[in-house]
């Protein structure tokens, strides 16, 4: 866990420290190569967790760990869009690392040195803990499916997917673009220069688009007071902490 909110909001890479390497955090720009939906599939599904599924589906997992099932999506030889997605968003997040996908790690060749890292059974939850800050998945509103072909990852990415398609049809969603929405609203709502915006992480972004609706929340809530109105539902001060 990383208890540092400035080391996350400064944009420095983070220590991953069972894993012996940095996290780099990807730009919005960076981000913006391999597209918004792809990297939001494969950031998801790094961030796999058999809990996500029903109850009588987790009792044939019962003696696999989420890295165990993990694995066995990476290690799949056929419909490989998961597999991808997820070395893709790796490959932003540890730049000049060679990474090779093992059968029980993935493993990080960091370049001109003998340094060997991993992410393994040892680290894994280590690793998605720093994932879920650095990329606030907790809040994040979005979310893509996945369709290996192992029959056991099979079942569990089919669970994953309908309940995601489910949700997409009830919100009407037809794509995923809350980074470059985000990165639209900051530039008209604080007169930003949008490229300036892109040098972002995903963490500031969040910041400062959840600070910038609070301000906005807030000025309404005192200009509706100063007008007279009353019965109104107090707002949190803008300035207030944001971060749990």
């Amino acid at each position: 866990m990383i208890d540092n909110r400035l080391l996350l909001l400064s944009g420095n890479d983070i220590p991953f420290y069972g894993g012996h390497i940095n996290i780099h955090p990807p730009r919005i720009r960076d981000i913006a190569l391999i597209g918004e939906e792809n990297f939001h599939t494969g950031i998801r599904f790094l961030d796999f967790n058999k809990d996500m599924l029903e109850v009588k589906d987790k009792s044939d997992l019962a003696n696999k760990s989420n890295f165990n099932i993990f694995m066995s999506v990476m290690n799949s030889k056929q419909n490989a869009k998961h597999k991808t997605d997820a070395i893709m968003v790796l490959t932003l997040m540890f730049p000049n690392v060679k990474i090779n996908i093992d059968k029980d790690k993935i493993l990080l060749q960091q370049e001109n040195t003998d340094v060997k890292s991993s992410i393994n059974e040892l680290n894994f939850e280590e690793f998605q803990e720093l994932i879920r800050q650095m990329f606030c998945l907790e809040t994040e509103e979005s979310g893509n499916g996945f369709n290996p072909a192992d029959a056991l990852a099979k079942k569990i990415a089919n669970k994953l997917s309908k309940g995601r398609q489910k949700a997409s049809q009830q919100k009407g969603e037809t794509k995923i673009d809350i980074f470059s929405r985000y990165v639209s609203i900051l530039s008209v709502g604080l007169r930003k220069d949008m490229n300036e915006l892109m040098n972002y992480t995903v963490y500031q972004l969040f910041d400062e688009m959840k600070r910038f609706q609070m301000k906005q929340d807030f000025d309404m809530y005192v200009q509706a007071k100063m007008a007279g109105a009353q019965d109104l539902e107090e707002v949190k001060n803008w300035m207030d902490n944001i971060h749990s």
